[in-house]
């Protein structure tokens, strides 16, 4: 008869009148027979990431060739390549938020709620009419992680005329609790890993705490197959290796440096490819330490006005170029734009594919990610036919491989500078289907509907997306 070991199971012993105790790595007598799952009915746990970039897509180039699971990569999304089996699009759905100010409208597409206070302050104003999904995941998570939820940025360019907190925030906890973001590398670093920087002395106890469990090991021994008791021998020994150089890491998982960068330039020389990277790696490093199980990146903020002078031909505005069409011929400003945060995208998805966890899975594995923008086509300001992307396969929650779900395709008569269509459903409605991951009894998402049957909260989780 196979005996199971406890996930959380340690070797423990007397030492110095206290007790000392050592995990065990993960070995085939904690996982259930097919090797898939812990023996006590744990598992790796789901992670939850926004992403969010300004000002729109251009949707003939973005919105993928083909429906169903046989779809193809469009030219935009050619930086995904590499984790397209992850991924499930979502286009041609419809935001339904029930007013709209310029780019306002489009971040109910992170929530499933209406701005709220329109107009009660300078310029176009509006408050977040409620929590946005991370703040809904992180309440469902509460206690579970030292952090609720990080919450990163790259640039710190903000828009002008814009006022409130539904366009400067990603996240928001509540109307008026937004969550704001932090562009600093080397501040984020400290908010995450600041306090295991600096850990206590204690080499002379860690010295002989090999010595006061070998009791307990000849027991346990007994108990493993061939193959477990050599990998509890060569933990056994990286300990001891690891004891005698007295160097073993306070946390249970790899401590990043700090970057040592601060962000600092100036708005139009901001070297965001580095940001991005440094704040990639960070939630990886989060993610794998279990620190927190929820991330927010706003990467660039809707109708801010950097230069943006990392993407090949940019000498104005990103936001002036989503409204300049002429700027979205393939090879200028704003099309090469469009591939440049995809590749900002495809980083982050790709350092989480590379990021193993124990069981041999790895983040993208155990993860959702989101990624949309405030806009369909920005130099409209439109939310018709919203696209979502859903990277990953959320602990087996999601399709994989990934599918495109469109329920019309785009119009032929379709330009540059006007609403696209068809458009219809709800772009809530993959909310849903992300919440009910973490809730499986979730029956809601966003606002309640109104008498006249209007509001952008949804009851009905996309299951095209899911597994």
């Amino acid at each position: 008869m196979r005996k199971h070991l406890k996930r959380r199971t340690f070797l423990r012993g007397a030492l110095g009148g206290g007790i000392a105790s050592i995990a065990l790595p993960a070995l085939d007598a904690m996982m259930n027979l097919e090797q898939t799952a812990f023996a006590d009915g744990s598992s790796q746990p789901r992670r939850y990431v926004s992403w969010f970039r300004g000002n729109g897509f251009m949707l003939d180039r973005f919105e993928p060739i083909g429906v169903g699971p046989d779809w193809q990569l469009n030219d935009h999304m050619q930086p995904l390549a590499g984790v397209k089996d992850y991924l499930n699009v979502v286009t041609g759905t419809t935001n339904r938020a029930k007013d709209q100010i310029t780019h306002h409208e489009g971040m109910t597409v992170f929530s499933g709620y209406s701005f709220a206070d329109k107009g009660q302050g300078q310029g176009f104003f509006s408050n977040a009419g409620g929590p946005t999904l991370d703040a809904v995941i992180s309440q469902l998570l509460a206690g579970q992680t030292p952090i609720a939820g990080v919450h990163l940025g790259a640039s710190k360019a903000q828009s002008p005329a814009d006022e409130g907190t539904t366009m400067h925030h990603l996240s928001h906890r509540d109307h008026l609790q937004p969550n704001p973001a932090t562009t600093n590398p080397s501040a984020a670093w400290e908010a995450l890993f600041g306090s295991f920087a600096q850990p206590k002395d204690d080499r002379e106890l860690r010295l002989h705490i090999l010595d006061s469990v070998k009791g307990e090991v000849s027991t346990l021994q007994s108990k493993l197959g061939a193959e477990d008791n050599v990998r509890l021998e060569a933990h056994l020994d990286s300990i001891a290796a690891l004891e005698a150089k007295l160097s073993a890491a306070v946390p249970v998982c790899d401590l990043p440096a700090d970057p040592m960068f601060t962000n600092s330039e100036s708005i139009n020389t901001e070297q965001l490819t580095l940001v991005n990277e440094l704040m990639s790696d960070l939630i990886c490093y989060a993610f794998n330490c279990d620190l927190t199980r929820v991330a927010t990146m706003l990467f660039l903020e809707g109708a801010a006005e950097p230069t943006l002078s990392e993407i090949m031909g940019s000498s104005d505005s990103w936001h002036q170029y989503s409204h300049n069409v002429q700027s979205w011929a393939p090879g200028a400003a704003f099309d090469n734009g469009q591939i440049y945060m995809m590749e900002r995208f495809g980083y982050l998805l790709t350092k989480m594919r590379d990021t193993v966890e124990f069981d041999g899975t790895n983040l993208l594995d155990n993860s959702m990610v989101l990624m949309s923008s405030d806009a369909s086509d920005g130099s409209v300001h439109s939310i018709r036919r919203h696209p979502m992307l859903v990277a990953g396969h959320g602990g087996g929650h999601l399709k994989y491989p990934g599918v495109h779900y469109q329920p019309e395709a785009l119009s032929g008569n379709y330009s540059y500078g006007s609403h696209p269509g068809p458009t219809s459903g709800n772009t809530s409605d993959v909310l849903l289907a992300i919440l009910q991951g973490f809730d499986p009894e979730a029956s809601w998402v966003g606002e309640q509907l109104n008498d006249q049957g209007d509001g952008a909260g949804s009851g009905t989780p996309l299951a095209e997306i899911l597994a």
